[in-house]
């Protein structure tokens, strides 16, 4: 959660551009450290190769997060210097003040949010689905 006591909001969005220049320095400091951290596989025995595979796999999937939360926070930090920010990029109302403070770099509002998800969800079921269509016509 970010801090609400940075919240000092104006028609410019002062606050939440404040934590999100300061949400990306951090990310930005993460990465760089993340990057120097790349370990050796071919020392060690098979046990020390396996665990340190395992975090160089962990380490890609938190540089993978982290370059997309940076990406999402450039592109609200464009919004707010276009005067776009706030607004659902897929209705185009604005989107509550709530969710832009608990998240300030969400591009959609809790509805379209919530249709998105739904969808996603529906369409992970689907592909999962054991279920063939033609055995299916035979059953009934």
């Amino acid at each position: 959660m970010y801090f609400r006591k940075e919240l000092d909001m104006d028609s410019n969005f002062t606050g939440l551009k404040k934590i999100l220049m300061k949400r990306r320095a951090k990310l930005l400091a993460a990465l760089k450290a993340r990057k120097s951290e790349r370990t050796d596989l071919r020392h060690g025995d098979d046990i020390d190769q396996a665990e340190s595979a395992y975090e160089q796999e962990m380490s890609y999937i938190f540089r993978g997060r982290e370059s997309d939360e940076i990406k999402a926070i450039n592109a609200a930090l464009a919004k707010i210097n276009k005067g776009t920010y706030g607004i659902c990029d897929n209705c185009g109302e604005m989107i509550g003040m709530k969710r832009l403070e608990a998240m300030p770099f969400v591009k959609y509002c809790v509805d379209c949010q919530e249709e998105f998800e739904k969808k996603r969800e529906f369409e992970t079921v689907m592909a999962t689905s054991s279920w063939d269509e033609d055995e299916g016509e035979n059953e009934f």
